[in-house]
């Protein structure tokens, strides 16, 4: 069952008629009671260590997640104090 959910985005830098641009494309990271899922790959809660965040600029953050394969990064737009808040109250009850 899905318990919440958070914005992600990402960006990407292409070059068109001698011009560079950014594309961007939101999709979501979702938290549910065994499991987070991005949009590459799925964590089971086990096998998160932490969560922590980083504000990197005015308009955009980053959301990191400490897993057993590494640290995967996340840029968000809003504060994802919330979403954390849940996932560590998952990771204490797991």
């Amino acid at each position: 069952m899905l318990i919440c959910s958070h914005p992600i985005f990402e960006r990407t830098r292409v070059i068109e008629n001698n011009q560079q641009l950014y594309i961007e494309k939101e999709n979501t990271l979702k938290l549910f009671e065994t499991r987070v899922v991005s949009p590459k790959e799925t964590f089971p809660l086990h096998a998160i260590h932490d969560v922590s965040y980083r504000k990197s600029s005015d308009m955009y953050g980053m959301l990191y997640l400490h897993t057993h394969k590494g640290v995967r990064a996340y840029m968000v737009k809003e504060d994802p104090d919330p979403w954390m808040k849940k996932l560590k109250a998952c990771l204490l009850r797991n």
